[in-house]
């Protein structure tokens, strides 16, 4: 077993143009010079363009980086290493100045070819692979980086990749059954079946395969150069690639289990839409769920691409940091500076903010490190892609991760959301997502506590087990549904409450439902305008197992940001886990919170204002036994607070007040002992 090094916190991605040249190479120097102490690592890209260099090009290059990360360490005193920018291609760019060989390009089901990428299954492209990585790993970098265009999707203007004869051949090989790239592409929209949906498993794990063979040879290349020299992979949400992450982690790793490194990613380039960062937290905090816990570097990709100043400002870009890393990243990988031959003075303000934040980085990942996440699980797995366009075009069909990223709307009104169904105390299920997963898991979830929809209930009713859930859908209604809160406890004093969704203008379905059996109770019923009934949209009810299940029919994860919705909301999904959520923040307010730890302990809580309100106090209830609690900010703010018991809490919570919680302002709450 590897030696496992010290987690690293903070790195900076650094573009060629930063290096080539020795002016442009002095003035970086210059500009982390001037904050010794504040990153820990610089990794180098190979190139500042998205297609594969020719292997001339990559060795003077390589040539030139060895010079460059020697006189690095002895300047700064950090580590360096290198970033592969392209192994197989990202996009055809530059592609008069990349690598141009007769090899196989990735093909799409429509027979798209990217110019930009090659087929990883080509041996040819297989053997430039390790002629490139004998050369980065010679040049004595400290670490390597591979970047994210090791994947098998979106290798514009290709989209799911690869349907060439060779990995078609190979597929027929797997499956003994013949198929053309037409007869393939057919055989996955055949309908809403299980043979169809078995067929879509088998191609994903078809991609796993293709994408470890890859990931194997990079791994005994560089190793057999380098024994003991620690690899990276960026990744995003891998879902058509099978997200076989601990798989790839063990070919990173090798037979003697060598340190892998992790960058997970997505998309959060500007600060346009605020909530992007949050949706982009959730995006991290699923890989990292799916890494085995041997992983310790995680650094998450902060990414301004293209890198011009003003498209994010530096506040956000720190904020972003801190919410991945409440997310699960046990550091961050900043890709900030600008791409082009110039000074770098006007990124001053990124390294001065990184100087004075570090100090809270450094108390997230001292306090999370990879702890598990605790909450609400909107449930997905390694399968969920098989899901998506079910009983349609598999490749055409609207976005499994649309479905998936809905349910998080939960983290927006303080619920506690978790990537994991070990941290789960509350399961949801959105749309087709239950075809992706096999009975046991389903009853897993059951046994516990449910929340879906009317779609994932047609999914249920297809593998069948609607039952559990003790309604079914009688009537779909298009126009004019008003949701009516009914007299019950959960709803409180706010029974008789309206909630109107505007179906004219969104042009969403609702669902009326009808109970199927006893002791199901109806939290909520529709009207129309007029005050007609429409019937149950909402139920409650307890199965055969003990669990307890909740079916919403009207508008369940959109629109629910009033008061009286998203505290029945809440409400509910504090029954559905019989009282045991980790945190919720019981004031009105768009606040996100993630909760950390193993389920039998005091749990470490961020709290993010995701609003530009300022918050005069904020009310969390938190499953604790402390009685006092520190809070420390990203802007430096400080305090110990003391939480209180209270007659409507039940023994195991107590309830803590944040004074002045400040507008896109993120906090960090831990428990202090007696």
């Amino acid at each position: 077993m590897i030696r496992r090094e010290k987690v690293m916190l903070i790195m900076y991605r650094v573009s060629s143009v930063h290096w080539l040249t020795d002016e442009q190479y002095n003035g970086l120097l210059r500009f982390f010079s001037g904050h010794r102490g504040t990153v820990d690592a610089l990794a180098f890209f190979t190139s500042n363009t998205h297609a594969p260099l020719t292997l001339e090009e990559a060795r003077g290059c390589l040539k030139r980086l060895k010079t460059v990360m020697k006189r690095t360490r002895e300047v700064l005193g950090i580590r360096v290493g290198v970033n592969v920018l392209a192994t197989m291609g990202h996009h055809e760019e530059n592609l008069d100045g990349s690598l141009d060989e007769p090899w196989q390009r990735v093909v799409d089901q429509e027979g798209n070819e990217c110019r930009g990428t090659y087929c990883p299954s080509d041996p040819r492209l297989q053997s430039y692979v390790r002629e490139l990585y004998t050369l980065v790993a010679e040049a004595e970098p400290d670490f390597i980086w591979v970047d994210d265009d090791v994947r098998l999707a979106g290798h514009r203007p290709a989209t799911f990749t690869c349907f060439c004869k060779r990995c078609i051949t190979r597929f027929i090989q797997e499956t003994g059954r013949e198929f053309t790239r037409e007869t393939l592409t057919a055989a996955f929209n055949d309908g809403a079946t299980d043979a169809c949906l078995d067929l879509r498993r088998r191609w994903l794990e078809h991609n796993c395969k293709v994408i470890t063979k890859l990931l194997s040879i990079i791994e005994q290349t560089v190793h057999f150069a380098a024994p003991d020299l620690p690899i990276g992979f960026m990744t995003g949400d891998r879902f058509y690639e099978g997200y076989a992450f601990t798989r790839w982690a063990q070919a990173l790793g090798g037979a003697c289990e060598r340190e892998v490194y992790w960058r997970p990613g997505g998309g959060f380039y500007w600060d346009d839409s605020l909530l992007g960062l949050v949706e982009k937290a959730h995006d991290v905090g699923r890989q990292v769920a799916a890494l085995p816990k041997t992983v310790m570097v995680i650094q998450s990709e902060l990414e301004n691409f293209p890198y011009h100043r003003l498209k994010k400002c530096v506040h956000v870009t720190m904020l972003e940091a801190a919410a991945h890393m409440a997310a699960g990243a046990t550091g961050i990988a900043f890709n900030v500076l600008s791409q082009h031959s110039e000074p770098l003075d006007e990124y001053q303000p990124f390294a001065e903010a990184t100087a004075f934040t570090r100090p809270f980085f450094s108390a997230l990942q001292r306090h999370l490190g990879r702890r598990p996440v605790l909450g609400v699980y909107p449930a997905w797995n390694e399968d969920l892609f098989i899901a998506k366009g079910w009983g349609e075009s598999w490749f055409d069909s609207p976005s499994i991760m649309d479905t998936l990223r809905q349910q998080y709307v939960l983290a927006e009104i303080g619920l506690p959301v978790c990537y994991s169904p070990f941290g789960a105390y509350v399961t949801t299920f959105a749309g087709t997502t239950p075809l992706a997963f096999t009975e046991e898991e389903l009853k897993e979830a059951f046994h516990d506590g449910v929340l879906l929809d009317v779609p994932a209930w047609y999914a249920l009713d297809h593998r069948g087990f609607a039952g559990w859930t003790g309604v079914r859908p009688t009537a779909v209604i298009e126009h004019d549904a008003v949701e009516v809160f009914t007299d019950h406890p959960i709803n409180g004093l706010y029974k008789g409450r309206q909630r109107d969704c505007r179906q004219s203008f969104w042009f969403k379905p609702a669902y009326s439902l009808e109970p199927v059996a006893s002791g199901v109770q109806v939290l909520s019923e529709m009207s129309d305008y007029r005050g007609r009934p429409l019937g149950p949209c909402l139920t409650a009810y307890e199965n055969e197992f003990g669990g307890r299940v909740v079916v919403a029919g009207y508008y369940p994860w959109f629109l629910i940001h009033n008061q009286s919705k998203s505290t029945q909301v809440k409400r509910i999904c504090a029954w559905l886990s019989r009282d045991r959520l980790p945190v919720v923040v019981e004031s009105f307010a768009k606040v996100v919170v993630w909760a950390r730890g193993e389920p039998d302990e005091d749990p470490v809580i961020v709290v993010l204002n995701a609003s530009l309100d300022q918050i005069p106090h904020l009310c969390l209830r938190v499953r604790s036994s402390a009685e006092d609690f520190e809070v420390l900010s990203l802007k430096g703010e400080h305090a110990t607070l003391h939480s209180k018991r209270g007659a409507d809490l039940s023994p195991n919570y107590r309830r803590i007040v944040i004074d002045n919680v400040t507008p896109w302002n993120i906090y960090l709450l831990t428990c202090l002992k007696g």
